[in-house]
């Protein structure tokens, strides 16, 4: 099992991550292939953008209209600013150069048409505008104030007399934009630009502009905090098509549900939208209740009723039925592990749950201010996208855009195996300090294949992605390790099946055993006996059994899995004290399947 850590990746693909913004189909027209364009009118989602923020098909429409018709490369910001309670809208249109964007806040669900190109924009009161963008021929100027503040790496800040205030003030300005030069994707990436700020307190506005190589020019106006303000100034990605550069997107995904005491109706603050909870959260001697199947809904889990047991199974995404709440004893069992006994509320048919549970064994947070009587209920999973997966030989090579903690491994041989990955920068204008691309490797088997990726550090399947091959059995070859201390060893092996088959190479099925025998010559030395292991998907791998090699090297052994029908990677293991420092060291691993 190959594990990736610190700024490393790993993979559900389900419609819960309609919170992500996702842009389709934009890359320079001119550099736009014959391949690209028959892939982006297929079903299969082809691009990604950072996520964080927002609902998915957001700019989609703008973006697709942009790539047709704009001259300028497109840039986008990936992240709205907080709205708070409020929905926000966006009105966009296309100019003669580019393309103006302008996000406002509103009381209502704002229609569908408000993110159509070309939309006109409706009236609105002074101050529920929040952020202009637009793009077009650069500008020879941008009006800033006459304080500068800093100059760094082609970009300077200025302010006008009443933002630059106090030294406490400038300090403040100083200090998030000279973290900004360090990460964000304009003021990192080779351009060059200003940023000003005006006004103070609530009437204060921020701007950005900038330019690369002097024929495109970008805008960004913010009228909220400077904290909102930087954080979108960082989510400004160059539209590319990530999917012709990766063939799997996986990165981090906040979700987040705010709720009141006695209220049915609750916000989903990413996505924009309200939801209707089944029933009200209460409070129960200070501590929050919560609707159980909401919950679970909230995080991509299962929930299965069984009346004639009086309990519910439930589980968090990448499992099923995991936990078990017996309705009438609040006895909470994993397996056949009880690990609570909670007191469950009933309130017109339906089952509520203390939050400080689902915390403990789902790892789903929460919030509750007594004196609003509201809270809040937030999870941490992923969101991935990926292209379809083909294969032509018996080893997978998949290339993964990410960051994060992830696990991979084949469905059919499990986390054991002959496994790889390497990394290198990632694609231009995202991060290299937070993204990298990797390039990953698992073996496959004849039949049904999945690439498959867990969360490492919950250990939940966050994708299975089907893999299209036409493998046979003898496209399977016996893995050697690679270990030098066998640099000079010659194997040969022979797999035969309980029905009379001879297998032609490093796999073998079978409804009883397999024969193995073959002959072994390790140099000018010779093996009086091999070790041998079995090991199911994902289980534990047996204890090495020894079986004796003859003088002139040859031996033979039956292999007979006890752990009833599915795949099995058996590995063959020296003899004991034959290499230094090592007691057990693989020479070969072959696959068993067994119908």
């Amino acid at each position: 099992m190959n594990s990736v850590y610190g700024s490393k990746p790993a993979f559900k693909w389900t419609a819960a991550f309609l919170l992500v913004f996702l842009v389709a189909g934009l890359i320079p027209y001119a550099g736009r292939s014959a391949a690209a364009e028959e892939a982006s009118s297929s079903t299969v989602e082809q691009v990604v953008l950072d996520p964080g923020f927002g609902y998915r098909s957001i700019w989609e429409t703008l973006a697709n209209e942009l790539y047709k018709s704009s001259p300028v490369t497109a840039y986008l910001p990936t992240r709205l600013p907080d709205s708070g309670q409020l929905y926000y809208g966006i009105s966009s249109r296309l100019t003669q150069e580019g393309y103006a964007i302008q996000l406002y806040t509103t009381d209502k669900v704002p229609a569908a048409a408000s993110s159509l190109p070309g939309t006109a924009s409706p009236a609105r009161k002074p101050g529920d505008v929040l952020m202009e963008a637009s793009a077009g021929a650069a500008q020879s100027s941008f009006p800033h104030g006459d304080t500068l503040l800093l100059a760094k790496n082609g970009w300077a800040m200025y302010a006008d007399s009443a933002a630059a205030g106090t030294e406490n003030r400038k300090r403040q300005l100083v200090q998030a934009f000279s973290q900004a030069a360090k990460f964000a994707t304009p003021l990192s990436a080779d351009s060059k630009g200003i940023i000003n700020v005006s006004g103070t307190g609530s009437s204060a506005v921020y701007s950005a502009y900038w330019s690369y190589g002097g024929k495109s020019g970008y805008t960004l106006v913010s009228h909220t905090t400077l904290t909102d303000f930087v954080s979108v100034l960082y989510s400004f990605r160059p539209v590319i098509n990530l999917l012709n550069q990766a063939d799997v997107v996986l990165l981090p995904l906040g979700m987040e549900l705010n709720w009141q005491l006695g209220r049915t109706s609750a916000f989903l603050p990413r996505e924009n939208k309200r939801i209707v909870l089944s029933s009200a959260p209460i409070l129960v001697n200070g501590n929050p209740y919560f609707p159980l199947k909401d919950a679970i809904a909230f995080i991509q889990g299962h929930i299965q009723t069984v009346p004639s047991e009086n309990a519910v199974y439930f589980s968090e995404s990448g499992y099923y039925n995991q936990l078990k709440l017996n309705l009438k004893t609040g006895q909470v069992y994993k397996g056949s592990q009880k690990i609570a006994t909670i007191k469950v509320r009933r309130q017109n048919g339906i089952t509520l749950v203390p939050l400080n549970f689902l915390h403990e064994h789902l790892g789903l947070t929460f919030s509750y201010t007594s004196a609003a009587k509201t809270g809040k209920i937030q999870y941490s999973t992923w969101f991935t996208n990926n292209r379809p997966l083909k294969a032509s030989s018996a080893t997978l090579s998949v290339s993964v855009l990410g960051t994060g903690n992830f696990f991979y491994e084949s469905s059919r041989i499990g986390s054991f195996g002959s496994y790889s990955y390497q990394q290198s920068k990632p694609p231009q204008g995202y991060n290299g300090r937070k993204y990298s691309m990797y390039q990953v490797s698992i073996p496959l088997l004849p039949g049904e294949n999945e690439f498959v990726y867990r969360d490492s550090i919950t250990g939940r399947i966050i994708n299975t992605i089907p893999v299209n091959s036409a493998l046979t059995a003898a496209d399977i070859p016996f893995r050697y390790s690679g270990n030098p201390a066998y640099d000079s060893l010659t194997l040969n092996l022979k797999l035969t099946s309980s029905d009379g088959t001879d297998w032609p190479a490093g796999y073998a099925e079978t409804s009883s055993y397999v024969d193995l025998s073959g002959v072994i010559q390790a140099g000018g030395n010779s093996f009086s006996s091999l070790r041998l292991t079995l090991r199911p998907v994902n289980g534990r791998e047996s204890k090495a059994v020894s079986f004796p090699v003859a003088k002139d090297g040859q031996f033979s052994y039956r292999i007979k899995p006890d752990k009833g029908k599915g795949s099995y990677t058996v590995t063959l293991y020296n003899p004991p004290r034959s290499v230094p420092l090592a007691d057990l060291a693989a020479i070969v691993s072959f696959t068993i399947v067994v119908k």
